[in-house]
């Protein structure tokens, strides 16, 4: 029965690992396709980070800043100004709510 439990949290602690791994692989490679100008596949990396398990306030923070700087260069600034709004005021605290306020007040 022990090695059962001992299985069950080798298996858990794994999947943990796994999730995490996920997220910052996708963080990464998000940063490299929006270097690359790739911005809809951006968007697309952002959602998969984003749709992790154990996603902290400062990672979302980020995600959403790196989504309205895409929605931004896509030429979506409605999107962008929204996404730039929230962080202002959800995540003020945050280096991302201060760049989303500094961008705000030189507007898009």
């Amino acid at each position: 029965m022990a090695i059962y439990k001992v299985l069950l949290l080798v298996l858990t602690l794994s999947m943990g690992a796994c999730a995490s791994l996920v997220q910052s692989t996708s963080v990464t490679d998000a940063y490299k396709k929006y270097e690359l100008q790739e911005f809809e596949r951006t968007l697309e990396l952002i959602t998969r980070a984003e749709n992790a398990k154990m996603t902290t306030p400062e990672m979302k923070a980020e995600l959403t800043y790196l989504k309205a700087q895409t929605h931004e260069s896509l030429g979506q600034q409605e999107i962008a100004e929204t996404l730039y709004d929230y962080l202002a005021e959800q995540h003020k605290d945050s280096q991302y709510g201060y760049l989303a306020s500094r961008k705000l007040n030189t507007k898009l």
